[in-house]
């Protein structure tokens, strides 16, 4: 990735937004192995210390799948480098995060420190799903979530984001003339309650922050000249490996995911 590993130096996940397509990778370090199955292998976490205060109780390990048939292999991305076969209870193996394309489907932030078992309590969760892996709004499990300041030296580089050139909660007019207010990753809500889902480029922002802002005008007008909605979607697919675009919250609905 081109720079040194450091705890927290998660960048692309430090300012995740829903919606975010991201490669993530740690380095392996060493871990004990405290039991081993056909597919799973449970190791002594290298990074997090016991928090002795926790209503959690964590014992310290993490239980990791061993091969891409383990029914929750793309829900940890945590993996285990050492063979199978050089694996034995006592023993010692290699355990990190390979180069790995996810989005981001929701971004918790807590007004304290969440008690998970282990220190340092995380202030904000992203939990992401793995490249070319649906979800559904039934599913009571989605993917996997990382602590952006975690003791883990997870590197992220942002790889897409849909709309970009918004922040969420920005209000524009179409190219018809008509109002528009944008969530994201990609939700549209019309000022006059007409018809249709988003808005026809090209895009005019009107509003930002409740003021004027006339660079980011000018960047939203030179980033809508061509394509549109449509574009927009297709290429945030091609990135996350879908075929069609999962439900995914506004990110005005904070901890409301997945509803």
């Amino acid at each position: 990735m081109g720079k040194e590993s450091t705890p927290g130096g998660a960048d692309a996940l430090a300012s995740a937004r829903t919606g975010d397509v991201v490669l993530i990778t740690c380095p392996s370090r060493e871990a004990v192995v405290a039991d081993i199955s056909a597919q799973y292998v449970s190791v002594r976490w290298p990074w997090n210390q016991i928090d002795p205060e926790s209503m959690m109780q964590w014992n310290g390990l993490r239980a990791i799948p061993l091969a891409p048939d383990a029914r929750d292999w793309s829900d940890e991305p945590f993996q285990v480098t050492t063979p199978p076969s050089s694996l034995h209870r006592g023993g010692v193996c290699e355990v990190g995060i390979p180069d790995t394309v996810a989005y981001v489907v929701h971004v918790a932030q807590f007004s304290e420190p969440l008690d998970v078992g282990w220190f340092p309590r995380p202030n904000t969760y992203v939990s992401l799903v793995a490249h070319g892996v649906k979800i559904f709004p039934d599913m009571e499990e989605i993917g996997f979530t990382l602590d952006p300041d975690g003791e883990e030296p997870i590197e992220s580089q942002l790889i897409c984001r849909p709309y970009s050139f918004l922040e969420d909660g920005d209000e524009a007019a179409d190219s018809e003339g008509r109002m528009w207010k944008y969530r994201a990753p990609w939700n549209w809500t019309p000022f006059d309650n007409g018809p249709g889902a988003f808005p026809v480029w090209p895009l005019h922002l009107a509003c930002r922050n409740g003021e004027e802002n006339p660079d980011a005008r000018a960047n939203v007008a030179h980033a809508t000249r061509f394509g549109g909605h449509g574009s927009e979607i297709a290429r945030w697919l091609e990135c996350a490996g879908l075929a069609e675009v999962p439900r995914l919250p506004p990110a005005v609905f904070g901890e409301d995911f997945p509803g």
